[in-house]
């Protein structure tokens, strides 16, 4: 384990890793000094060597604006400060193994056209009116997962699982803040939903305007 102290320390850390053996898990504090933890993000995001690097952001601040920016700008879980080192080590322990997992794993490919919405679960590719939208591993699963039950709710227990599995302790809170960024990337809206509705009391649905087909 490295530890950067600042935002200059951390570039200088991450290019060394790329220099001697990528790195498994960066863990990235929102409020580093001298770098915007944004750039540190956009840099691993389109580093060659570090763009697969899992990140777990952890911030002491707890709006849902603080959370669902970390997760735009590139991170992949968000843990409040202070927190327990139990509840640490699951979080780290999950990103690791859902980075070493394929994208596929018990989800069955999805081909869908959705009006102006494209995936192709198995290109990973993901478009709105043509253009790309960049999702995180776990965003990108998300509407996935939805696609392959278009139409039907999913509750957000069975969600959940298929993102964390069933052996980690995950609240629907942090699936909330990335069901809120994932409808961001896609225009999308909560009270008046083109794609991902919310089932109050049940979880969520892809609304069946077009079916998805299987790859």
């Amino acid at each position: 384990m490295t530890i950067a102290r600042d935002g200059d320390e951390a570039f200088w850390v991450l290019r060394r890793a790329v220099a001697r053996k990528l790195p498994l898990l960066a863990v990235v504090d929102l409020y580093l000094p001298f770098r915007p933890a944004s750039e540190i993000f956009s840099f691993i995001r389109t580093h060659r060597d570090l763009k697969k690097t899992p990140i777990l952001a952890i911030s002491a601040r707890r709006e849902i604006e603080v959370r669902i920016k970390a997760l735009e700008d590139g991170a992949d879980d968000f843990l409040e400060k202070p927190f327990g080192m139990r509840e640490f080590l699951a979080r780290v322990r999950m990103l690791i193994r859902r980075y070493q997992e394929p994208v596929e794993t018990r989800i069955p490919p999805v081909s869908l056209t959705m009006g102006p919405l494209f995936l192709d679960s198995q290109r990973l590719e993901v478009s709105l009116e043509d253009r790309e939208v960049r999702l995180t591993r776990l965003e990108f699963r998300i509407l996935h997962y939805l696609a392959a039950n278009q139409g039907r709710i999913v509750s957000k227990e069975d969600l959940l699982n298929s993102l964390w599995g069933e052996e980690e302790t995950v609240g629907d809170d942090i699936l909330k803040v990335h069901i809120s960024s994932l409808r961001k990337k896609l225009g999308d809206s909560s009270i008046e939903p083109r794609f991902i509705e919310t089932v109050r009391g049940f979880g969520y649905r892809l609304k069946k305007s077009s079916s998805p087909s299987s790859s």
